[in-house]
């Protein structure tokens, strides 16, 4: 009887509807949400952060309709959860600010689902060449972006991973996700909604168990956040100790990625823009700490390597100090280490200081903009 009265109440507050991951496999090897619905989006046990949103024809949180057969130049944000942007209202998001700011010449799409990672970006990337002719790419990169692209570090199925080899190289795989009739039922239960994604998103018993049921999650695709990017345990969204055999792995599979991506995708450097997120922390002693963690390696790792070979780089850091030292500005959530709408308009300006992006609003049509240097 309690189950009962429990599911009525939780189907008038504002749970979590899901976005209902489609299969992944070979044929379709990204993670889609099932298309054309709004969702319903809040975090936590209390219920916090409520934002609605939509899921377009196409299976990405995105206001827009996407459409292969346009031929305007377009820029393709890609990312996880934090271009996802669950919970934060689509005109305030990085790419919907980009695509608010274009004069019908030129096209602005985004790609992104929680929990992927940096080699996911690039199989988005090649979805995103592919079937729309996607010409610019602006990727963003987040803490817990290198060492889940690794196996040894993550098994959930809907994912790329990279396999170390006996020889010592990394060899690419994907887990394949089939959605079975369990899952598809709990879905229109409120309240497995709320015990799975509301709860399990901050509790820490709850978030244990749903580890070692990595299916579990995908359910609904939950962005996964293991705590604010100031936490001494966390920094980044994932784990601050920067274990060696970790960092040596995560800087050879982020090494991989981007000696890839140019190759996979079609597309010169010239045409990839990536955006390295900041600690978003501004206290000498917490940003000296931050430098010393895990992410801190990895995002001057990134920097120095992807420099190294032509990329261009927009570090989030110093677009988030610069703003914080001129109003105090806070770029997440209290209860949320995801970028708030802040955070995504700090992004959006980063982009748009960047030299892609004034090439990007330079490019006039699809013919000038496929004359790749």
């Amino acid at each position: 009887m309690w189950l009962a009265s429990a599911e009525i109440i939780s189907r008038f507050l504002p749970v979590h509807s899901g976005f209902e991951v489609q299969p992944v496999d070979a044929a379709n090897p990204i993670i889609r949400f099932r298309a054309n619905r709004d969702y319903l989006y809040s975090h936590g046990a209390f219920l916090t952060n409520v934002n609605r949103g939509h899921v377009n024809n196409y299976g990405f949180t995105n206001d827009q309709d996407y459409d292969p057969a346009d031929t305007r130049p377009l820029l393709a944000v890609i990312g996880d959860s934090y271009i996802e942007a669950a919970m934060v209202p689509y005109p305030q998001t990085l790419q919907g600010r980009l695509a608010a700011r274009q004069d019908g010449t030129r096209r602005v799409y985004s790609f992104a689902s929680s929990g992927s990672s940096l080699l996911d970006y690039l199989y988005y990337a090649i979805y995103a060449r592919q079937r729309f002719s996607a010409q610019w790419l602006v990727i963003n990169v987040v803490g817990n972006d290198f060492d889940e692209m690794l196996l040894r570090y993550k098994q959930s199925p809907g994912f790329h991973y990279l396999i170390e080899q006996t020889a010592g190289g990394l060899s690419p795989i994907l887990i394949e996700y089939h959605p079975t009739w369990p899952r598809t039922l709990l879905r229109h239960s409120a309240l497995a909604r709320y015990v799975v994604f509301n709860i399990g998103s901050v509790s820490p018993l709850v978030s244990g168990l749903l580890e070692e049921m990595h299916e579990l999650r995908l359910w609904f695709t939950e962005p996964i956040t293991k705590a604010n990017a100031a936490s001494p345990a966390f920094i980044g969204n994932t784990a601050s100790d920067a274990d060696p055999l970790r960092a040596e792995l995560a800087q050879r599979a982020t090494v991989w990625v981007l000696d890839h991506l140019p190759e996979s995708v079609g597309l010169p450097v010239s045409h990839i823009l990536l955006l390295m997120d900041g600690y978003r922390v501004f206290e000498p002693d917490q940003v000296e700490a931050a430098r010393n963690s895990f992410f801190g390696i990895m995002r001057e790792y990134l920097i120095t390597e992807a420099h190294r070979r032509g990329y261009e780089v927009q570090d989030m850091q110093e677009w988030f100090a610069r703003r914080h030292r001129l109003d105090g500005a806070v770029f997440d959530f209290p209860d949320d280490g995801h970028w708030s709408a802040l955070g995504h308009e700090e992004a959006a300006n980063a982009v748009m200081a960047s030299e892609l992006y004034r090439r990007f609003v330079a490019a006039k049509n699809e013919s000038d903009s496929s004359r790749l240097p």
